[in-house]
């Protein structure tokens, strides 16, 4: 079975102080699909998430159909499915 692992970004700084200010963190980016549409969150609130016909949390791995699989892929998310 294929699995999709939603986009990330990298954030800094870390933390407070000059050496966190050096360091970047992998943020989760959560993919939403609403009908054959999908759509990229940074922050979706609990309302927006229960709206979603389907909610990929940003930092978590889901094992999908390969109905699915190739959704994502014409939606321009093939290289996050494997």
């Amino acid at each position: 079975m294929p699995t999709f692992r939603p986009p990330t970004v990298r954030e800094g700084p870390a933390g407070p102080g000059a050496l966190f200010g050096r360091y970047k963190l992998n943020e989760g980016i959560t993919v939403l699909k609403n009908g054959a549409a999908y759509t990229q969150w940074r922050n979706p609130s609990s309302d927006t998430l229960a709206a979603a016909t389907i909610a990929y949390r940003g930092g978590y791995e889901y094992t999908i159909d390969a109905a699915e699989a190739a959704a994502l892929t014409a939606a321009g998310y093939g290289a996050y499915v494997t």
